[in-house]
């Protein structure tokens, strides 16, 4: 092809690509081969061209490729050399249109001279020229275009990579001098040179090395082995010490033997070290520590021996770090530690009682316990009271003290306690003096109420109501749940059968209820009931009543007679008694001057309550009670827990509170402690309505004689001894001994011997009951002040206007002084007579005597207690208040208001409640009852609460839970299907669907009571409304019966991805065909047992049929095979150290086309069981479209379908590539069935298979002698049927389908057949016929017309002796017998046997 405008694409010598870039293919049509022609485009193009060889790389071939080639409105450059670019010159015909235009434009200017033209004359004739040059040159690319068309493009040649570049297919190149290197295939093979020795490796001193190996022939010398060539090198000498004698380096550091340099240390053993010290080694042993322990070890891996733990201590051994108290004395503290003991004396604690008791075996004193009942305690301990258990008690230094358990109860109604225990439990209720178990009804009295105990307290729920079938159910008196006996509309209670009016906007709405449905018309105004006269006007009657005059039809209610209703008819007023609808309430109130009772008020046991008010039952004060809608709800009061076991309820009280405690007639409330009225030295507790009183405890005096005070004896501003008392500061004689004089200080008491003074008289006189003698002459005596008795000389006595000073008479003069005042131990003490005294409170300024109580003077609602001078203050203590919402009062709560929720409200008030805006809470007496806030009556029936609101409004509709906007139309949710209903100013207004008229002649009721037409005639029969079924026979259409009428459809076959398709008789779509054999039809890519070779397997595969005998292929060294194996197991599902599971599949070697099974045995373990892939047969197959099998795969392939068995083929063979196969036409599938070759006698040596044969023939020089295979057995005598087979005969066992035997040289050889596992088509049916040993697929069972008759499927019959027909899946298939050709002799003529 002539193509001036391609080029080849660079790089690719036989590819060809257009200038713009975009491919052509090679057969595209060809783009004109001249230069472009007047009015081209003048755009300047350019083009790049090499000059290269384009030769090299191409050859010529046969094959059409793809190339690229240039634009058309692009042509070459006659000056492109080696690939320049330039721009195109002008085309000649615009060169020839410029020289036409000349001679008109020099008309134009007549003066101008020929010179002026010459040289555009001759600048037109070199154009000329090169033109003629470009012509050439595209003459001869059009050559070099056609030799480039002719080239076919081979594959490049594959290349390896080395040394950081790409060596091309059989390049050779050296690494290094003695490898060489040579690129094969694409990969790199490298060798060392053969011809070079020295590349080999070196010999040294009689020892071979290899080429860079690297030796030590001696301890200073390395030497490296390269091309054959030695070189050595000297070790370089280490710094340090010197080594061992006889090494290479003669210079080095002074050391030691060992290496070691001097100076250093080190361990040659655990407990030895050494030094080295001027070339000589010391060591010595470890320096061990002096022990001081009994027994000493030394530790393995340790040098120094150690204590061994533990001590041994009183002829008794103990632990190292234990301590022990020593069992001599119980006051000595031991410990062992390391395997000394250390004991030190016990420091005892400061005792917690006055006279603590020292036991035997103790160290410390302690505590005196209790003692009760053969019951001890320690001093501390608490217990319970055995018969009582709400008091504990508890042991203070041997004496017991009890008081009154405190119970907590978080429920207002606990159960009480059980036995044996003090506080009530939350487990049930209590109320009403009855015990309710947790869960158990409680009577309410409310009978619209069901109440239950709930874990100590009452809940209340209403009964539910069931669902009613009506729109507007009423509530009827006496009964909880609305019925459809009356009717409730926009608020009024009607009865049934009640009609009644109402006026929305002026019209008149006429309203029946009709068991609790309410339907309503809009009636007309009343037709006047007189006719105007013809002559002149005349007025209709009208009726006149107390003076009064009304219209003909009008109603009214007198003046003064509310229940008295009158209306006009015919002139004549009509009065007569109001009669009232039963109020849509339960307790409605009588209003003065009203006729009917409203709810706009409750009526409760004779009083009247507002709407919206929260009150108590006067009758039950347990009942808090709110009036909402003229109708009283009540509930059970909660009520506020208590804190004792026996709460009691007194008359008109409605929740229990513990019991108060009456003492010297004062009142003290539940659990108040207080002091005993008239003894303050006893401290007293309110419990269970008893006062528990003892005396309080005494605190321990500072002194050891002190006086007894108010409660207890401890002032030690005097002393107690022998039965009298002493002020502070006296002395006084020993009450048993004259000669000890003792003193009182500070509640102590010291005695002294008396010491007598010498006397000045020569005979000293020693007077009764005295202890020193005296002389004869008294001395003189002091005066007392105040008169009396004269003091003794050296007699101490108090002054009686000042007691607190202490005076002593010396021989007539009078010594006086104050006496001494000891430290108070008491935080508030009191001014004694002399001294501060803690028989008493001194607290702000206030004198308070021991044991009295008195209000706090600094902090409010705190009551102060005054003991043995000290002062402690705690909260009042407060009765729980009787409601549950107190206010605080001054002290205590108190119920005359409420507090909720953070908020005080006085008793009586009304508020929001916070929780609930929607809600008005009131509060009675520290009750809060809450309930809804009460609304405005609505003219509408079904008003709509707003979001945001609290009432409902007309602006919408709330009609059975949906939710309507004012004129919306929606389903009625009762009746969806078949109501609308409009929402119209808060009322809701239903009425029923038109129906759709029937276009049958016999409607009858359907949904929404409509007429609807119930079935469909046709084709003869009648079929239901809504039925689907097939239309008439072949038109393949889906109809449905609808409303009387039929409409049809054509029906959609699926899309089918099988190449063989067949469509049933008297069926609509196609279905994909498998292979019909042996007069089963089989589906597509299945596999099955032969049914008369239980070795030969047949596959079914694009309509052909391929059977042969299995091809066994052994894995293991010593198979095995049964009598039913047609392969040879292994005894284990194991393979080159694998296991298997049953089930499992593997390729045991490289060939794709084995494959090995393990499989389940009917008895002992799995089994290997391998064979080779059976491949399909590729009927019609040409060899050129034969593929080979690709890279794991078995079997070859066809690139084109297989041919099909049609009826024109029917008996005919084909012969297909494998020679082994003979494939016949039967049933319109392909059968081909695997060639069996005999057995040869030959060795495999001297077997060979000659081309286009399929079995192996004996080449031997020496084949088998006739006469030979004479003598060999011919037949076999089958001894269970009683008859003889001939040799190669096969038959199945009768009594067992699944055994086939056969006879081979006169012996009998059976198998048993296995049968593999079905997989069916859907709805394909497993059946198995007679004498067949497995199941097989049968299509679903579709009986075939054959002359007339109807043919069951599978049936077969015989048409004539070589025809034989069956009926498969609906189809008839036929099979002609095919005689094979006869060669007679020229006596005997060819005939057939009869039958």
């Amino acid at each position: 092809m002539d193509d001036p405008d391609t080029l080849p694409v660079a790089g690719d010598p036989c590819s060809i690509r257009e200038a713009t870039g975009r491919p052509r293919s090679r057969h595209s049509p060809s783009y004109p081969q001249q230069v472009r022609g007047p009015g081209a485009d003048t755009s300047p193009r350019f083009l790049l061209l090499g000059k290269a060889g384009l030769g090299h790389f191409c050859s010529p071939s046969p094959f059409s490729f793809h190339a690229s080639m240039p634009a058309p409105s692009e042509t070459i450059s006659p000056s492109l050399e080696g690939g320049v670019i330039l721009p195109e010159p002008p085309g000649l015909a615009d060169i020839q249109d410029y020289q036409q235009q000349a001679p008109a434009r020099s008309s134009s200017h007549a003066g101008a001279p020929q010179e002026q033209w010459r040289p555009l004359e001759e600048r037109l004739e070199r154009l000329e020229a090169q033109m003629m040059e470009l012509r050439e040159q595209n003459k001869e690319l059009q050559a070099r275009v056609r030799q480039l068309e002719s080239c076919e493009c081979r594959p490049a040649s594959p290349q390896c990579w080395g040394l950081g570049r790409a060596w091309p297919e059989g390049a050779r190149w050296e690494p290094d001098t003695c490898t060489a290197c040579v690129c094969q295939d694409g990969a790199v093979h490298c060798d060392p040179k053969p011809d070079l020795p020295h590349c080999h490796g070196c010999s040294h001193n009689g020892q071979t090395y290899g080429n860079g190996e690297t030796f030590s022939p001696g301890a200073c010398t390395t030497c490296h082995c390269l091309e054959g060539t030695i070189t050595c090198t000297q070790k370089p000498c280490p710094r340090g010490p010197c080594p061992e004698p006889g090494t290479c380096c003669p210079h080095c550091e002074p050391g030691c033997p060992g290496g070691h340099r001097d100076g250093e240390t080190w361990q040659p053993e655990p407990c030895v070290i050494c030094t080295c010290q001027a070339g000589t080694v010391r060591c010595q042993g470890p320096s061990c520590a002096e022990l001081n322990c009994l027994e000493s070890y030394t530790p393995p891996g340790e040098c120094c021996p150690v204590c061994r733990p533990g001590c041994e201590y009183e002829g008794r051994p103990y632990e190292e770090g234990a301590n022990f108290l020593s069992s001599a004395d119980p006051c000595l503290q031991c410990s062992c530690l390391r395997s000394l003991v250390r004991c030190a004396p016990i420091k005892c604690p400061p005792s917690p009682c006055p006279e603590p008791v020292l036991r035997p075996g103790h160290c410390c004193p302690t505590c005196q316990g209790c003692t009760e009942g053969g019951s001890r305690w320690d001093h501390g301990q608490e217990w319970t009271a055995p018969r009582d258990p709400c008091r504990i008690c508890r042991c203070l230094e041997g004496h017991i003290q009890c008081r009154q358990r405190e119970c907590s109860s978080l429920c207002p109604y606990p159960a009480r306690p059980r036995p044996g225990t003090c506080c009530p439990l939350c487990d049930g209720c209590f109320l009403n003096g009855r015990e309710y178990r947790s869960g158990e009804p409680v009577g309410s009295g409310d009978p619209c109420l069901r109440c239950h105990c709930a874990n100590g307290s009452v809940q209340c729920e209403p009964l539910p109501c069931p669902p009613v079938p009506c729109r507007h159910p009423g509530r009827m008196p006496g009964q909880c749940c609305p019925v459809c006996d009356g009717c409730e509309y926009r608020g009024h209670q009607y009865q049934s059968e009640e009609t009644f009016r109402l006026q929305e906007r002026g019209r008149c709405i006429r309203c029946s209820c009709q068991a609790g449905e309410v339907s309503c018309e809009e009636q007309a105004c009343p037709v006047a009931p007189c006719a105007l006269p013809d002559s002149g006007p005349q007025l209709c009657p009208a009726c006149v009543l107390d003076g009064e005059e009304f219209a003909e039809g009008v109603q009214w209610e007198p003046d003064g007679q509310p229940c008295t209703a009158c209306s006009c008819h015919d002139g004549v007023p009509m009065c007569g008694a109001v009669l009232c609808s039963p109020p849509p309430c339960q307790h409605p109130t009588q209003l003065p001057g009203a006729c009917c009772p409203s709810c706009e008020s409750c009526t409760y046991h004779g009083q009247v309550y507002a709407n919206g008010r929260n009150f108590t039952d006067a009758d039950s004060p347990c009942r808090a009670c709110r009036c909402e809608a003229g109708t009283v709800r009540c509930s059970l009061v909660d009520c506020p827990p208590t804190t004792c076991a026996r709460p009691q309820s007194g008359p008109d009280q409605c929740c229990p509170r513990c019991p108060d405690c009456i003492l010297e007639e004062q009142v003290f409330v539940d659990g108040e402690s207080f002091s005993h009225p008239r003894d303050p030295c006893q401290e007293c507790r309110c419990q269970e309505g008893h006062a528990h009183c003892q005396p309080r405890a005494c605190p321990r005096a500072p002194c050891a004689h002190p006086l007894p005070g108010t409660c207890c004896q401890n002032d030690c501003n005097g002393c107690a001894f022998g039965g009298k008392e002493y002020p502070n500061g006296a002395d006084f004689p020993h009450p048993s001994d004259p000669c000890r004089q003792c003193r009182c200080l500070s509640g102590s008491v010291q005695c002294l011997s008396r010491r007598c003074p010498p006397l000045p008289c020569p005979e000293p006189v020693l007077l009764p009951g005295e202890c020193c003698p005296q002389c004869p002459a008294t001395s003189s005596g002091c005066p007392r002040p105040g008169g009396g008795v004269p003091a003794r000389h050296l007699e101490h006595f108090s002054q009686p206007d000042d007691p607190c000073r202490r005076c002593l008479c010396l021989d007539g003069s009078v010594s006086c002084q104050r006496l001494p005042c000891p430290p108070a131990p008491c935080s508030h003490p009191r001014q004694g007579p002399c001294c501060p005294s803690c028989d008493g409170c001194l607290y702000q300024g206030k004198d308070f005597a021991s044991g009295e109580r008195f209000p706090s003077p600094t902090a409010s609602c705190h009551v102060c207690l005054c003991w043995e001078g000290n002062v402690s203050c705690e909260p009042r203590a407060c009765a729980p208040a009787q409601c549950p919402f107190p206010t605080r009062g001054d002290c205590c709560p108190a119920c005359d208001g409420c507090e909720y929720l953070g908020e005080s409200y006085l008793s009586g008030q009304e508020f929001p409640d916070p929780r609930e805006p929607c809600n008005l809470c009131t509060c009675l007496g520290g009750f809060v009852t809450c309930g809804r806030q009460p609304c405005e009556p609505l003219g509408c029936s079904h008003p709509l609460t707003p979001a945001g609101h609290c009432c409902p409004t007309c602006q919408g509709c709330l009609y059975h839970g949906v939710t309507a906007a004012h004129g919306e139309t929606l389903p009625d949710p009762l009746d969806p299907s078949c109501s609308l209903c409009t929402c119209q100013e808060g009322s809701v207004r239903c009425q029923k669907k038109p129906c759709p008229p029937a276009l049958c002649p016999h409607p009858s009721p359907g949904p929404c009571f409509c007429p609807v037409c119930h079935s469909c005639l046709t084709q003869g029969q009648e079929h239901q409304d809504g039925a689907e079924f097939e239309g008439p026979p072949g038109s393949c259409e889906w109809c449905r019966c609808q409303a009387g009428q039929v409409s049809c459809v054509r029906l959609q076959c699926p899309p089918l991805s099988c190449p063989l398709q067949v469509t049933e008789q008297g069926g609509c779509c196609p279905r994909c065909r498998g292979c019909l054999a042996h007069g089963e039809e089989h589906p597509e890519g299945t596999s099955w047992v032969h049914p008369q070779s239980p070795c030969s397997s047949c596959m079914c595969h694009e309509g052909v049929v391929t059977c042969a005998r299995v091809q066994c292929v052994s894995s293991c060294a010593q198979p095995h095979r049964g009598l039913s194996d047609c392969c040879p197991r292994c005894s284990d599902c194991e393979h080159e150290g694998r296991k298997y599971e049953p089930g499992e599949s593997f390729q045991p070697g490289a060939d794709p086309c084995e494959v090995c099974i393990c499989e389940l045995q009917p008895e002992g373990p799995p089994s290997l069981q391998c064979h080779r892939r059976q491949c399909p047969s590729l009927v019609g197959c040409p060899a050129s479209q034969l593929l080979p099998p690709g890279p794991q795969h078995c079997c070859p392939t066809c690139a084109q379908a297989l041919s099909n068995c049609t009826e024109g083929l029917l008996g005919s063979e084909v012969a297909p590539p494998d020679p082994c196969y003979t494939c016949q036409c039967q049933d319109l599938t392909w059968l081909c069935i695997h060639q069996a070759c005999p057995e040869l006698s030959c060795p495999p040596s001297e077997r060979h298979t000659p081309p286009g044969s399929c079995c192996p023939e004996c080449r031997g020089p020496f084949p088998l002698p006739s006469h030979w295979l004479q003598g060999l057995p011919s037949e076999c005598v089958v001894e269970a049927e009683g008859r003889r087979a001939a040799d190669g005969e096969s038959w199945r066992d009768p009594s067992n389908a699944c055994i086939t035997c056969s006879c081979h040289r006169g012996r009998v050889e059976c198998h048993l057949e296995e049968c593999p596992a079905l997989s069916c088509p859907q709805g394909w049916a497993k059946v198995r016929e007679a004498g067949s040993c497995c199941e097989r697929c049968q299509a679903p069972a579709q009986s075939c017309a054959h002359e007339g008759r109807a043919v069951a499927s599978g049936e077969r019959w015989a048409v004539d002796v070589c025809t034989t027909c069956s009926c498969v899946a609906g189809t008839v298939r036929c099979q002609s017998q095919r005689c094979p050709p006869l060669s007679c002799g020229p006596v005997s003529a060819a005939s057939r046997a009869v039958g």
